[in-house]
């Protein structure tokens, strides 16, 4: 595997976990029950959300760094940081930048979320949608072999990123038919609790 190779599979990783940590949110927003609903067991959303969104930064982070051991095109630190002179694609890698620094407002705030107030941390928290467009874009158009800008868009590895932006697209749809409703069940007087099942 060369490291243009791991480039394209840590890129790969950042947005399938991207994709997969807005799906949490999404669930968690909507008051989705794992016990209610589908699996009918006990699992802890809030921490599959917050290790996807470990993950996801983790690797979106070190996908550019990548790129700076690569010999041709060579990218200097400033090609990563601000790409407005890249050597190749630099409007698609200046997307991709944008959304790093989006994604990271957004976890440096959650992180603070109890310092911030949770008003602005919300707030902060919708940088989300337009951070997982920029990456779905950025991923779409960027050529992974860095040759003439030409990415295929039937190549295996577009074809996961775009299911990933259908998949973005459909639960951001949902959610937004389904705002102020959610998934709670409406209560009635002879409704018994559902038993405690342990964290998985």
């Amino acid at each position: 595997m060369t490291l243009l190779d791991l480039c394209s599979y840590l890129g790969l990783g950042a947005t399938g976990f991207a994709t997969l940590n807005l799906l949490l949110g999404m669930m968690m927003s909507l008051r989705y029950s794992p016990v209610r609903n589908w699996p009918h067991y006990r699992l802890n959303l809030f921490w599959l959300h917050q290790w996807t969104a470990y993950l996801a930064i983790t690797l979106t982070l070190t996908h550019p760094a990548i790129l700076l051991f690569i010999h041709a095109p060579h990218f200097r630190l400033f090609d990563i940081l601000l790409p407005i002179a890249s050597p190749l694609q630099p409007k698609v890698n200046l997307a991709g930048a944008a959304a790093l620094y989006l994604l990271l407002i957004v976890f440096i705030s959650s992180l603070l979320r109890l310092r911030i107030g949770r008003p602005l941390w919300r707030n902060l928290h919708y940088l989300v949608f337009p951070a997982l467009a920029l990456i779905f874009l950025h991923s779409i158009l960027t050529d992974p072999n860095l040759k003439d800008g030409h990415p295929d868009l039937l190549d295996g590895g577009k074809i996961f990123v775009e299911i990933c932006t259908l998949l973005g697209v459909l639960a951001t749809v949902v959610r937004f038919r389904m705002r102020g409703r959610g998934l709670r069940p409406r209560r009635s007087g002879t409704e018994k609790p559902v038993a405690e099942m342990p964290l998985v």
